[in-house]
């Protein structure tokens, strides 16, 4: 027998994985709350929009992986393009 295969990792527990997705939604909502205890220093009227620095990093990475799968498309090449 392969002591490998019986091998089990942390993240192989469903439980460890649930500890880290309620870990991550802590910590962003302690974030978002945050921003009520600092002054900060706006260029633009829209910075000053509660939750506005959030909001415009979700949707630039939103964009970004859209963006990519259509670049997907120009850039991919045929599966036999190096030979066989």
């Amino acid at each position: 027998m392969n002591p490998q295969k019986d091998k089990k990792y942390w993240l192989d527990n469903p439980g460890n994985i649930n500890k880290i997705v309620y870990g991550l939604y802590s910590i962003c909502t302690i974030l978002i709350l945050l921003e009520f205890a600092y002054h900060k220093h706006i260029n633009f009227l829209f910075e000053n929009w509660f939750g506005f620095f959030s909001w415009f990093g979700f949707i630039a990475c939103l964009a970004l992986v859209l963006l990519a799968k259509q670049m997907r498309k120009i850039v991919k090449r045929d599966e036999d393009y190096y030979g066989d």
